[in-house]
């Protein structure tokens, strides 16, 4: 029997037992594999989908934590702009009040301006009404004065006239009374003549004598009455002056008067227009704020469900045909045979 023929043939059939074996455990590791995979890739599929979930609970949490966050610091922005607003008014407020506190104290500082510049301008008119008063009272006396000066002047002067008349008369009556003693002695003649002359002339001297007196009696009466007149229009010139000097005084003191309205009107109206310009503006209400909006949450994609592996493809074993090796051998010892018998020939 041919030695390559039968070693071919068993062989074969080893390496297809062989084969068989290998492609079995093959197969079944990669059955095996294909279980491990698709349970592994559920497992894995599970904690990914728990992983997404415990994600978006906790940005939910987080986005939540912030937007409360937010909120809270909106309510207390607000909060603090309308203490801000509030202030603001009650600022605005006090300062109106105060403005119109001192509008009424200038209007009681002008008053009261008004009531002290009238005491004042009452007292002065007082005062001028004395002093008018007095200067006509000064004027009469002094116009009295010289009235009587002058009633003084002009007795004085009738006394001297009417002394003179006397005493001439009474040198008249004693030149007579001479002039008779002198006949009652018995002188006649020369001697009666010169007895009259020497009386006559006595009685002229004495006359001239007292002629000359009420002459200088007159002049002085003159002197006295032209002194008088002169002193009575000087009092009636100083009483005119007094009395313009007193309507001048009155219309100063009106202008006066005036001018103490005008000028607490005055400073009436700049107190005024002080404390209208320390009134605040009125504040603005302020702008509203706006209002804090959620925070966008982010899409997270969950996982995508695994598909198990399709079943595995089984490994066929090697095949080779143990009766076509055995001819396989069978050829090739033929062949051997037959260059040996060519060698040998």
């Amino acid at each position: 029997m041919p030695i390559g023929m039968i070693t071919n043939f068993l062989g074969a059939k080893a390496q297809n037992r062989a084969s068989r074996k290998q492609a079995a455990a093959i197969n079944k590791k990669n059955r095996v594999a294909r279980r491990f995979t698709n349970k592994n890739q559920k497992r894995q599929f599970k904690f990914d989908k728990n992983s997404i979930n415990i994600q978006r609970q906790n940005i939910e949490e987080e986005y939540a934590y912030q937007d409360a966050i937010a909120q809270d610091n909106y309510r207390y922005q607000m909060q603090i702009q309308a203490l801000d607003y509030a202030n603001q008014m009650r600022a605005f407020a006090k300062s109106k009040q105060q403005a119109a506190q001192q509008m009424d104290f200038n209007q009681f500082a002008y008053d009261y301006a008004l009531m002290d510049t009238a005491r004042w301008e009452q007292e002065q008119n007082v005062m001028l009404d004395f002093e008018e008063k007095s200067t006509m009272m000064e004027f009469r006396h002094r116009q009295l004065g010289e009235v009587m000066n002058q009633k003084a002047a002009q007795t004085t002067f009738n006394q001297t006239v009417a002394q003179g008349q006397i005493q001439q008369q009474a040198a008249y009556v004693e030149a007579m009374k001479n002039m008779g003693a002198a006949v009652a002695r018995g002188a006649s003649g020369v001697s009666a003549e010169k007895v009259a002359q020497t009386a006559i002339a006595e009685a002229g001297l004495r006359t001239s004598a007292i002629i000359e007196e009420v002459f200088g009696a007159k002049q002085t009466f003159g002197l006295s009455m032209f002194d008088i007149n002169q002193k009575l229009e000087m009092a009636n010139n100083q009483f005119y002056l007094d009395k313009a000097q007193l309507a001048a005084s009155r219309v100063s003191l009106a202008n006066q008067g005036k001018a103490m309205r005008n000028q607490a009107a005055l400073s009436k109206y700049q107190g005024d227009l002080n404390a209208i310009a320390s009134v605040m503006l009125e504040p603005l209400p302020p702008i509203p704020l706006p209002a804090p909006r959620e925070l966008p949450r982010p899409t997270l994609q969950m996982p995508k469900r695994p598909k198990n592996l399709p079943k595995v493809v089984e490994v066929d074993a090697q095949y080779t045909d143990p009766w076509l090796a055995g001819l396989t051998g069978l050829a090739s010892d033929i062949s051997m045979a037959a260059g040996v018998y060519s060698a040998f020939k």
